[in-house]
């Protein structure tokens, strides 16, 4: 029977290469809005190059926890700390990618791409690359608005690697992309994160996308994780293997448990 346990949360190690990652960590993290307590004394540790997937019901604070890491957000108490310092306004590091590809329909496919590189004399070389690797080479030129929402995704996806951010925080991606689409964007996002080794955080409702992209995998509820595993499973992952199907009904049974 495949073990599932609370782990202890500086002893992980990343499947992947850390050449291209940063550590994250919070330290009884709290945010309220109002009255509402979203979250609550938020304590969590994000290896270098590590892939982590947050999963939970909505409303548990799972976007929010996003918000916070990436900057835009302040705590209510507690602090977050990025590659050994204190976080302090935007988070230097990282690039947020959430359901909506929010590219600027005025602008080309590459030069949305273009905006995020950090070497102004290099961009358009930059953007270049990154569209080959989420394989949309050949749509630099077009416009948005031409793209089907799988390929705006893309776009997305290579702003923010073009970017050479050292953390990705990924707020439910692909939620609006059919099956098929869904299960391509997967793997190109596996990819890139093995071969740039960078860190990742991916909010998601789906719990077979967490269990097939993630080393770990965190359960949140009413704004504290409440359960904890890493995923022992090699890459790529067989989705119809029995330790697969364990696993996710697993977390499932526990998704469905938590009040």
């Amino acid at each position: 029977m495949l073990e599932t346990t609370l782990v202890d949360r500086g002893a992980i190690e990343p499947a992947s290469k850390t050449r291209g990652g940063v550590d994250v960590q919070t330290r009884g993290l709290n945010k309220t809005f109002g009255d509402r307590e979203v979250i609550r004394a938020l304590d969590l540790r994000l290896n270098p190059g590590e892939l982590v997937a947050v999963v939970g019901k909505s409303g548990c604070g799972k976007s929010t926890l996003l918000r916070l890491i990436s900057g835009l957000d302040e705590p209510s108490a507690g602090w977050i700390e990025i590659a050994g310092s204190r976080l302090s306004g935007l988070n230097p590091h990282a690039r947020l990618m959430f359901q909506d590809a929010a590219l600027l329909p005025w602008r080309s496919v590459q030069e949305n791409v273009a905006l995020a590189a950090p070497r102004r004399s290099r961009r358009t070389q930059i953007a270049a690359d990154a569209l080959e690797h989420v394989g949309l080479q050949d749509r630099g030129r077009e416009w948005p608005s031409v793209l089907s929402g799988g390929q705006r995704q893309r776009v997305a996806l290579a702003r923010a690697i073009s970017s050479n951010a050292k953390l990705l925080l990924l707020d439910e991606p692909l939620g609006a992309l059919d099956a098929l689409t869904r299960l391509e964007m997967q793997s190109l996002i596996e990819r890139l994160w093995l071969e740039r080794g960078f860190s990742a955080i991916l909010v998601t409702h789906d719990v077979e996308e967490a269990v097939a992209l993630a080393d770990r995998i965190l359960l949140m509820a009413s704004g504290q994780v409440t359960f904890e595993t890493t995923v022992p499973l090699d890459r790529p992952r067989d989705r119809s293997s029995p330790e697969f199907t364990e696993l996710k009904e697993t977390i499932l049974e526990r998704i469905l448990g938590d009040r």
